[in-house]
């Protein structure tokens, strides 16, 4: 299944100083890790509401700048039983409505590539979810996976 959004056009071959351009960005499973610690990312925005079953967003840039300033908006068409709790250095929060969870950190590129998960828990909601991510000031992505 193909990304949500549009391709970015080719990024140049060096990015200025202190520039980030985003080569692409995609939404997908997790799938289980192999016995070298890896995890297959598979695209698409079919999203199966199993308990457990991890979904990411994974983008590839180009840029020397060691950490990356990320947004990330995840809308549900309900509010889930639980958000889960962030790691201590991301900052979380969520809507009054308890249905988006808006997480800002900076983030190191890993092989040019900066990547985020969540896991799907028993009482997610079915319908579309919506994912927003606005890199430094690059144009926001905006993906909606079905869940179901």
């Amino acid at each position: 299944m193909a990304p949500a959004v549009p391709a970015a056009p080719a990024a140049p071959a060096t990015p200025a100083t202190g520039e980030v351009v985003v080569v692409r960005a995609e939404v997908g499973l997790l799938g289980p890790r192999d016995e070298a610690g890896r995890q297959p990312f598979n695209p698409g925005t079919l999203l199966p509401l199993r308990d457990g079953q991890e979904f990411a967003w994974r983008l590839v840039v180009k840029t020397n700048k060691p950490f990356v300033r990320v947004r990330e908006e995840l809308t549900l068409p309900a509010e889930p039983r639980t958000w889960g709790d962030p790691e201590p250095d991301i900052r979380r929060r969520t809507t009054p409505d308890g249905r988006t969870a808006i997480t800002e950190w900076r983030l190191a590129p890993v092989d040019g590539v900066l990547q985020s998960a969540w896991t799907v828990t028993t009482g997610d909601p079915p319908g579309t979810w919506v994912l927003k991510l606005k890199v430094e000031d690059q144009p926001e992505r905006v993906f909606r996976l079905q869940a179901r």
